[in-house]
């Protein structure tokens, strides 16, 4: 059977390559997602939680459904995130109790901190337990495994730091602990040999790891929602392709890497503990494609060139910053092949035919909805739609395979010209982030401070001054992309009294932004994709891709007045204030050059 559907199909049965992340992988990520990336977020927390997962995935090799949660579909959201949950239970999100029940993911309840006798230092010994409970097979073959975690003397791989952080930040613990002070200066009393740091009980079925989710005015970490996979892969997806990666990096890479340094210091049994595997046999499937001996070495009786070995058979060997890390790092000219694509010139000349025929008939797109011909034309939307995002991510996608596939033969022969000789080289040099956000910037300048030399007063103070930067961080509600506007559309940049920085602010000095801008003489003049709420908001987002985006979080502000109440410009220069919506947009329009709506909505508007 098998034989004939490959013969029949011409099926490819060859194994695709599985990449194996290792330490050194690991501290390159980490690194640029601590000091170098510049997306957006929608809160601190999530910047928190991302290192969180990525460090636990290699100190466990726990497969990502042990962490975060593979979300089924809404109709069963309740029924999949909870145990015993009633199959015809519809319940809202935000009638959710916890209670008792199991939440199946990974929560408060499952972490143990644990104070650890240090008569002769400073202070205790702080270490975790992490209980992980719900592993593949968990409902036929339950059987726990507890990992233990000690504090490490980086900062960058130190999980221990950023659980501190997150459980300070819910208020989580059950004794009077409010800083990261009250820990360290908490000690083991004889004849006790551990103090543990329980949880509230309200607070052990809270899962880690939360959802952000979307309110009429801003995105935010949601109190109880697990952290959906979905998400976690976009995070690794988007930091990975920013570092430089040859292939968006997924959480099995890490553990095929945690179960290759198992592998080598630990016994059979324990490697199976470890991957939790049954038979010993699976973990060949885990392992590296790249065989991790030197063969060639042991062949001809030399010592094995095991650090050359070890960086051949790992992921930062193809790394490359320089390569395109999104769509829009891609030239002009590869973008405006898409609009010329005879796919999508055809969809958009049907939805074009069947707008207009829907007009004829019944007026407008509006009196259109739910008969024969609205339903075409909502349909031709959708495959105009789903043919961009498509024909965007295979254009993508090429331009990185290109890019990998001629930057070896670019090098050499860049070298090699002799008509280059008497040139001055250019050589790379990673471009420096110095990041607006105050909170980012502090945590970026901690996680690269040296920490191997440092004494235990200094090493405790070090520790306490970076949990609270990552505190500040967690608090933060909205972290701002450091690109948030093109670089050929006009800068637009609002700075307050209270926000102002002296002239030597690293933050401004990198950007060429002025401290003290000179004072404005009339409106600010915006483009139809800002919005004219949070360009006053230096830590909010607000310039957007398209102009639909823009206009959909402008109303979005609006939502907050009543149709007929006064709304006050958030210029400070036009000191006015206008009564009901329609008449701030047509303020927002006229003054400040915002043209959110075709004219087809300003007609029926009034405006």
């Amino acid at each position: 059977m098998k034989e004939n559907l490959v013969t029949r199909y011409n099926l490819d049965m060859s194994v695709g390559e599985k990449p194996v992340m290792n330490v050194d992988d690991l501290y390159i990520v980490l690194h640029h997602h601590w000091t170098k990336d510049t997306t957006p977020y929608p809160d601190g927390r999530q910047i928190i939680q991302l290192a969180f997962l990525l460090l636990v995935s290699a100190y466990t090799a726990s497969r990502p459904g042990a962490l975060v949660y593979v979300e089924k579909n809404e109709r069963t959201n309740v029924q999949h995130f909870f145990s015993n949950a009633d199959d015809d239970e519809d319940e809202h999100e935000d009638d959710w109790d916890l209670g008792n029940e199991d939440l199946k993911t990974l929560c408060y309840g499952q972490i143990s901190l644990i104070l650890l006798p240090n008569p002769g230092g400073n202070r205790d010994h702080l270490v975790m337990e992490i209980d992980l409970k719900h592993t593949k097979g968990h409902h036929s073959r339950p059987k726990r495994k507890i990992f233990l975690m000690s504090e490490v003397k980086q900062p960058i791989f130190d999980v221990i730091v950023l659980v501190l952080t997150m459980a300070i930040l819910d208020d989580a613990f059950l004794a009077d602990v409010h800083s990261v002070e009250d820990i360290f200066k908490t000690r083991v009393s004889p004849p006790r040999r551990s103090v543990r740091l329980k949880f509230k009980e309200d607070k052990l079925n809270v899962p880690i790891c939360r959802q952000p989710v979307s309110t009429s005015s801003e995105m935010t970490t949601h109190p109880i929602k697990p952290l959906k996979y979905h998400t976690y892969l976009y995070y690794l997806q988007r930091l990975s392709l920013a570092v430089g990666m040859i292939r968006a990096m997924k959480p099995y890479d890490l553990r095929r890497g945690t179960g290759e340094a198992v592998d080598k210091t630990a016994s059979l049994p324990l490697l199976q503990q470890v991957m939790g595997h049954v038979y010993a046999s699976t973990f060949q499937k885990y392992m590296n494609q790249r065989v991790q001996t030197h063969v060639q070495a042991a062949f001809l009786g030399l010592p094995s060139e095991d650090a050359l070995m070890n960086i051949l058979s790992h992921q930062s060997r193809f790394i490359d910053p320089r390569a395109p890390s999104k769509y829009d790092d891609l030239p002009e000219s590869k973008r405006a092949t898409i609009l010329d694509h005879p796919e999508i010139v055809r969809l958009q000349q049907m939805r074009g035919t069947l707008a207009l025929e829907a007009k004829e008939l019944y007026g407008s797109m509006k009196n259109a909805t739910g008969t024969k011909i609205g339903e075409l034309k909502a349909m031709a939307d959708a495959a105009l739609r789903t043919a961009k995002k498509h024909l965007k991510e295979a254009t993508f996608t090429g331009a990185r395979n290109e890019f990998f596939d001629t930057i070896d033969t670019l090098e050499i022969n860049k070298q090699l010209n002799t008509s280059l000789l008497d040139m001055k080289q250019d050589t790379y040099e990673p471009e420096r982030i110095v990041h607006r956000l105050k909170e980012r910037r502090r945590v970026a300048e901690l996680m690269q401070a040296p920490s191997q030399e440092l004494s235990e007063e200094d090493d405790i103070l070090r520790r306490v001054i970076l949990i609270n930067a990552l505190i500040d961080l967690g608090r933060v509600e909205r972290v701002p992309s450091e690109n948030l506007v093109p670089k050929k559309s006009a800068q637009v940049t609002i700075t307050s009294k209270s926000q102002e920085s002296s002239p030597d602010d690293p933050a401004r000095s990198e950007q060429g932004l002025s401290p003290s801008p000179e004072p404005r003489d009339r409106p600010i003049s915006l483009t139809n994709r800002h919005c004219l709420f949070c360009v006053f908001e230096p830590n909010y987002q607000c310039y957007f891709t398209t102009t639909r985006k823009a206009r959909e979080h402008f109303e979005k502000h609006l939502r907050h007045f009543k149709r007929d109440e006064f709304i006050s410009c958030p210029d400070k220069f036009c000191g006015l204030a206008f009564r009901g919506h329609r008449a701030f947009k047509s303020h927002a329009e006229k003054v400040h050059s915002i043209r959110y709506f075709t004219e087809a909505q300003r007609i029926k508007a009034g405006l």
